[in-house]
């Protein structure tokens, strides 16, 4: 998805591309670099910010959801019974929603 990738500025760069220090000791050499993190740009964000609204049911089924768990909570229905009333309205509206593309 996304392929830019931000470096400080200034950053100093070795011969394999990353900033770093080496440091000779008696007997070993130790290389030490700095984390290569990628900072999401804006664009990154807004995209899985669509992509998780579009797993999300609307407003209204949020609404009948939490209500059915209010319900449960509350013991004015058992928990079992909230938990298949929520499955199958939620696989009766995917049903309803294939059939009709």
């Amino acid at each position: 998805m996304a392929t830019k990738q931000r470096r400080p500025a200034g950053a100093e760069t070795t011969p394999s591309g990353a900033g770093g220090t080496t440091v000779n000791l008696p007997g070993v050499t130790a290389e030490f670099h700095r984390p290569d993190h990628y900072i999401p740009t804006r664009e990154d964000l807004t995209g899985a910010a669509e992509t998780v609204r579009g797993y999300l049911p609307s407003g209204q089924m949020m609404a009948f959801y939490g209500g059915l768990g209010a319900l449960a909570a509350l013991s004015m229905i058992e928990w079992p019974v909230a938990a298949a009333i929520g499955v199958g309205v939620a696989v009766a509206q995917r049903a309803g929603s294939t059939a009709s593309e």
